[in-house]
C-alpha cells in the first residue's frame, strides 16, 4: 500500500511542474499565393508572393518577395509595387512591404524607392516615414516620409525634402541587376 501511494504522489507532483506551451507560429502556410481584390465585381488589385504564413491573430507574414499590381477600369495594370517581404496587420487592415521597395506608375512614368511602404486599402493610400526617393521623367526628389494615393498618381512629402535634382531625362524603371534601395 505504501508503494502505491508514493507512485500516486509522484505522478501528481509531475503534473504540477509542467508548463503550458503556447504555440505562436503560423497556423497555416500557403505557397505561391495569388490574390485578387475586387470592387463592384471588378478586379482592382492583384497581389502575389511565393509564401504566406497565416498567424493565430489573423495577421499574415510574407517572408518572400511581394508583388502588388494596381489595375484600372479597363483592366490594364497601371502601377506595380514590389518588396523583398511583407506582412498584413489584420486589426489595422494594412499591408507593410519591406526591403528594397519599388513602386512604379506606368502612366505618370514615375517611381518610388524606399525600405518600407505601408498600403492602406481602406483609405486607398500608401505611405512611409522612412527615407524615400521619387524619380519622375525630369526630377529626382529625396525626402523623409511620404504619403501618396494608392496608384501613386499624386504624392506629398511629410518629413521634408532633403534633396532635389532637376534633369533632362531620368530613367524611372529599375535596373534589377544593380538595384539598391536607399540606406
Amino acid at each position: 500500500m505504501f508503494i502505491a501511494l508514493s507512485v500516486l504522489w509522484a505522478c501528481e507532483e509531475e503534473d504540477e511542474t509542467k508548463e503550458n506551451f503556447v504555440y505562436l507560429g503560423p497556423v497555416m502556410t500557403i505557397d505561391d499565393l495569388n490574390v485578387a481584390f475586387t470592387d463592384s465585381g471588378r478586379v482592382r488589385v492583384k497581389m502575389s508572393t511565393a509564401k504566406q504564413l497565416k498567424m493565430q491573430n489573423e495577421d499574415e507574414v510574407y517572408p518572400k518577395a511581394v508583388y502588388v499590381n494596381f489595375i484600372d477600369e479597363n483592366a490594364v495594370e497601371y502601377s506595380s509595387l514590389r518588396g523583398d517581404s511583407g506582412k498584413y496587420v489584420q486589426k489595422e487592415n494594412r499591408y507593410i512591404i519591406q526591403g528594397n521597395v519599388f513602386f512604379y506608375n506606368r502612366q505618370a512614368q514615375q517611381s518610388l524607392s524606399t525600405n518600407e511602404l505601408v498600403w492602406d486599402p481602406n483609405k486607398k493610400i500608401i505611405y512611409t516615414d522612412k527615407k524615400v526617393q521619387v524619380n519622375t521623367p525630369n526630377d529626382q526628389i529625396i525626402g523623409n516620409g511620404m504619403e501618396a494615393s494608392e496608384d501613386f498618381s499624386s504624392y506629398k512629402f511629410t518629413g521634408g525634402i532633403t534633396g532635389y535634382f532637376q534633369v533632362d531625362s531620368l530613367v524611372t524603371q529599375p535596373d534589377t541587376a544593380q538595384s539598391r534601395v536607399l540606406d
